[in-house]
């Protein structure tokens, strides 16, 4: 059962490719031209720094995402300092990360050109797997699509950096294709545990250092999965009309379970959202929607 578990998170974190496989990779993105010389701030302190929560995760057309990724694509962030972090602003709070520019400098130059160019605003964490990982960076969670969470990416692919960091609980490292190693894009995950098998296979470019309260809530938000089996009972109950209840299979005990259909809704359609929901093992059942992230340096704050 653990393997299996092992297995389909594995299969989760880089689902990114498996769409993207059939078609021309996308280019390498050389940032060597404008990496620049690798050279005590609280949450608190820099909240006020960073765009407000808005209107929330506001879905997009086509023309207006690729927009986004043209913006990015063009945009050229600040060398890398050593002094700089990054923060996430999300609806459940914030998190602040260290930077790893020293281990992976083309890595943590390419989320800082993502980060700052606003590219991550109103994305969404659209994968949450209980004790192992959260994901997100796809732009396409802004779309109108919610079942192609996990396929997008800036149009662009970097280098690996792997290097000697472990993956423990709050690393952020970069998603990548498993079948190529210079595949990362812009989707990342945070690990909520010690993952060893994950190390010397993903770029870590981060750290958490404050947040580990909001990671935690982030980590815990049931699946939608779990939100339809808790409108789902293992029989009808006595007294119950048969006629008003549907049977289903839950696809991680293969056991049939059954729900109520409501009322005034057709069957049919119950019955397709009610599947749907059940086979999203991991796609959060609410939205975790990410604010904004920034790469911001420490000494520019405290000037």
């Amino acid at each position: 059962m653990i393997i299996r578990l092992i297995f389909l998170a594995l299969f989760s974190i880089c689902i990114i490719q498996s769409k993207e496989d059939q078609n021309p990779p996308p280019p390498v993105l050389d940032l060597r031209d404008f990496r620049g010389v690798i050279d005590g701030v609280t949450i608190n302190d820099i909240d006020g720094l960073l765009p407000d929560k808005g209107e929330g995760n506001i879905a997009l057309s086509e023309d207006q995402i690729n927009q986004i990724k043209e913006k990015a694509k063009n945009f050229i962030p600040n060398p890398l300092s050593e002094n700089d972090f990054i923060v996430f602003k999300t609806n459940f709070g914030l998190m602040k990360f260290k930077l790893y520019s020293n281990e992976s400098p083309i890595n943590c130059l390419n989320f800082k050109k993502l980060a700052n160019s606003t590219f991550y605003d109103k994305t969404l964490f659209h994968n949450v797997i209980p004790r192992f990982i959260v994901q997100g960076g796809d732009i396409l969670s802004r779309n109108y699509d919610p079942d192609d969470d996990g396929f997008g990416g800036p149009g662009w692919t970097v280098v690996s950096e792997v290097n000697n960091l472990k993956h423990q609980k709050g690393t952020l490292s970069m998603v990548r294709s498993p079948s190529d190693v210079n595949s990362a894009g812009s989707q990342f995950f945070i690990s909520l545990s010690d993952n060893k098998t994950l190390d010397n296979n993903y770029t870590i470019i981060g750290q958490l250092i404050e947040g580990e309260h909001v990671l935690s809530r982030i980590g815990k938000i049931p699946s939608e999965n779990t939100q339809a089996k808790l409108a789902c009972k293992v029989s009808i109950p006595d007294g119950e009309d048969p006629k008003n209840w549907v049977e289903l299979i839950d696809p991680i005990s293969k056991n049939i379970i059954y729900s109520k259909i409501p009322n005034n809704q057709d069957r049919d359609i119950y019955i397709e959202e009610m599947n749907k929901m059940l086979y999203n093992l991991y796609k959060p059942g609410i939205s975790i929607i990410i604010d904004s992230i920034r790469v911001i340096n420490e000494k520019n704050i405290n000037k």
